[in-house]
């Protein structure tokens, strides 16, 4: 599946005139015709047709290349399972925000010694590759999230590949992120294509999506496979109705404000604007997971959320270092997650999917250089820019 991935991102760009300005890789087959991936949204829903919100995981259902997320992996207790906590941002890394994640990660350990590890969802436009060289230097997990963060609504099956396909490719050229450690995805406005989009995760050997919101809070879901029915409603349609063995969802549980609203993303809740009642609700939430099945603690934000008022910073600040004091939390990304999901190790035994990530790619620093298209420009530690400005 690796290897399929680590092809298609050499050819995607060249399905279009001009693609997107990267030179030609001699490995670059041609990219399946819509009819093709039509054919194959049409063969998922042959397959398998679902039903609202099972209650069960049939007995076919096992890991490692299935689950359903309604229990602890493993049937471990809680008091086995360490508590996972993802913490994500969407959209471009620049100069921005880069200060405020050197701030965030700056001297946070996980138990094992490990620095706490995020994972970045990134689209194209204004981002700084050199600065995503850094971030997946230091352990981070890199993930697309489209080229051109536009509504999906009109997409085929041929404009999602170029989207997401076409936003990993760019990671791997521009920002020197390994092929093989691009494996997730998110959906622009959390919208996603229903069938057509997991049809082509599954075709370029993607492992897993982040897209869809979960209400289902009492217990909370651990992340499942799509080859049964999702084990909660889907809230932003098209929703996806095959099966898509193997292919695993991240739901993004809704977080409680404490005044009556949920949201996916802090930045959609109702709060008080002050540190103690921001830091109160990430805790109030947090304690729902940590004192029931352990579920994935989700704190999945944009950056630009904290950058508004200096007070949201130092309230998710204290809340993180109150709870690392716990000594089985571990803030990993969101591979990390799944491997510790696909093979389960209570705390009493070693945890080689929370160890830390390897990265075999030195930081871009101040070596990287700016690419410039008349108005539009990148910065990016490549051998060399793109003829032309990427993009669809």
């Amino acid at each position: 599946m690796e290897l399929l991935f680590f092809l298609s991102i050499q050819f995607l760009h060249f399905t279009t005139s001009g693609g997107l300005g990267i030179p030609k890789s001699p490995f670059s087959p041609e990219l399946p015709s819509d009819q093709v991936l039509t054919n194959l949204a049409n063969a998922t829903h042959l397959v398998y047709r679902r039903s609202p919100q099972p209650s069960s995981c049939p007995s076919s259902c096992q890991l490692p290349s299935c689950f359903c997320g309604l229990s602890i992996p493993g049937g471990l207790l809680p008091a086995q399972t360490p508590q996972l906590v993802l913490i994500t941002f969407d959209d471009a890394v620049n100069v921005v925000n880069t200060d405020f994640y050197q701030r965030l990660f700056a001297g946070r350990t996980n138990p094992n010694g490990c620095g706490i590890a995020a994972t970045f969802y990134i689209s194209h436009e204004w981002t700084d590759y050199g600065h995503v060289q850094d971030l997946y230097s230091q352990g981070h997990e890199i993930a697309s999230h489209t080229i051109t963060h536009s509504h999906p609504t009109t997409f085929n099956q041929d404009r999602w590949a170029k989207e997401v396909v076409g936003q990993a490719e760019l990671l791997v050229k521009l920002g020197n992120v390994n092929p093989k450690d691009i494996q997730g995805m998110r959906a622009p406005f959390l919208q996603t294509g229903g069938d057509l989009m997991f049809s082509v995760l599954s075709l370029f050997g993607f492992l897993y999506d982040s897209s869809l919101t979960s209400s289902k809070t009492s217990p909370s879901l651990w992340p499942y496979t799509l080859d049964h029915d999702p084990p909660h409603s889907c809230s932003i349609p098209p929703c996806p109705t095959g099966s898509h063995p193997g292919l695993w969802e991240i739901p993004m549980t809704l977080m409680d404000d404490g005044k009556g609203g949920h949201c996916p993303m802090l930045d959609g809740c109702q709060y008080d604007e002050d540190v103690e009642s921001i830091q109160s609700m990430l805790t109030s939430n947090f304690l729902r997971h940590y004192t029931s099945n352990k579920a994935p603690f989700p704190m999945f934000y944009h950056a630009a959320w904290f950058k508004l008022r200096p007070h949201r910073e130092e309230a998710l600040f204290k809340f993180i270092d109150t709870i690392l004091e716990l000594p089985d939390v571990y803030f990993v990304t969101s591979q990390q997650l799944l491997q510790w999901v696909r093979s389960p190790s209570p705390l009493s035994s070693p945890q080689p999917a929370l160890a830390c990530p390897a990265r075999n790619v030195q930081p871009c620093g101040d070596k990287k250089r700016k690419c410039d298209y008349g108005g539009r420009t990148f910065y990016t530690c490549a051998e060399a820019c793109p003829v032309e400005y990427p993009w669809l």
